[in-house]
């Protein structure tokens, strides 16, 4: 009776270095990680695979060569990967080109960014309980960036604009956002319905009258209506805390 050696585990196994660059780290626990890989997959795969989701990679070098994400993954190559704005001059970017003004729709978990953006009158899209499928293709869809701290959402290949919100505080969160697109010169505060989304626009205090409490009539001369929900609003004594928020974000 014969034997013979068992089968190495690791035959047919095909290894590639990544070299991680910019806020990218955040993905991972060090800068240079030897990512294992079977058959011919994408650069895509073995780069999610490690940690990073395919909406934060602006650059791929493969052995100093710029390569698009499903360009498939030889043996013993090594990929520098770049966040957007990083990376050598001269090289076609793999993001989409910035918007003029960004839309953005956000998962469930992230409703108070999604008030502060609002604030800030940006179009944002926010529901409590949405499928992560339905997040993906709203944002294909309407071409909105999702906003998310749910990794996997963010590697659904449907996604093309999309940022991981690195912190779990919303006006940190905010921060985030508005330094990441720019939004400092974009914002329009308080043109947007917190509730809603909906557009506001200036309402005649004689029609907003018959809608409002006496002592607010008494008391206010300007009202904004929305389009959407209907609602109609006045500077309250929470106003001038929101106007803060907005000054020290766009400060």
């Amino acid at each position: 009776m014969s034997s013979g050696a068992a089968p190495r585990e690791t035959e047919g196994v095909s290894s590639a270095r990544l070299r991680l660059h910019g806020d990218l780290l955040d993905f991972t626990r060090a800068q240079s990680v030897e990512q294992r890989f079977d058959g011919h997959p994408s650069l895509k795969d073995v780069i999610e695979a490690a940690g990073v989701p395919h909406p934060e990679i602006d650059l791929v070098l493969v052995d100093g060569v710029a390569s698009a994400l499903d360009a498939p993954l030889r043996d013993g190559a090594a990929l520098d990967v770049f966040p957007a704005g990083e990376g050598p001059a001269g090289h076609a970017r793999l993001l989409p080109p910035p918007q003029d003004v960004p839309r953005f729709v956000l998962d469930g978990h992230l409703g108070r960014l999604a008030s502060v953006l609002r604030m800030l009158g940006f179009d944002t899209l926010w529901e409590r309980d949405p499928t992560d499928a339905a997040l993906a293709e709203l944002s294909a869809r309407e071409d909105r960036v999702l906003l998310t701290r749910d990794l996997g959402l963010l590697k659904r290949s449907l996604v093309r604009r999309g940022a991981f919100v690195r912190s779990t505080r919303h006006l940190t969160q905010a921060r985030e956002v508005v330094a990441r697109f720019s939004l400092r010169e974009k914002a329009r505060p308080f043109t947007r319905c917190l509730r809603c989304n909906g557009a506001l626009h200036e309402l005649p205090a004689a029609e907003a009258a018959p809608r409002v409490p006496p002592k607010v009539r008494a008391r206010q001369e300007r009202f904004v209506t929305c389009d959407g929900c209907g609602g109609v609003y006045w500077p309250g004594t929470h106003h001038d805390r929101m106007q803060g928020i907005v000054a020290e974000l766009l400060r």
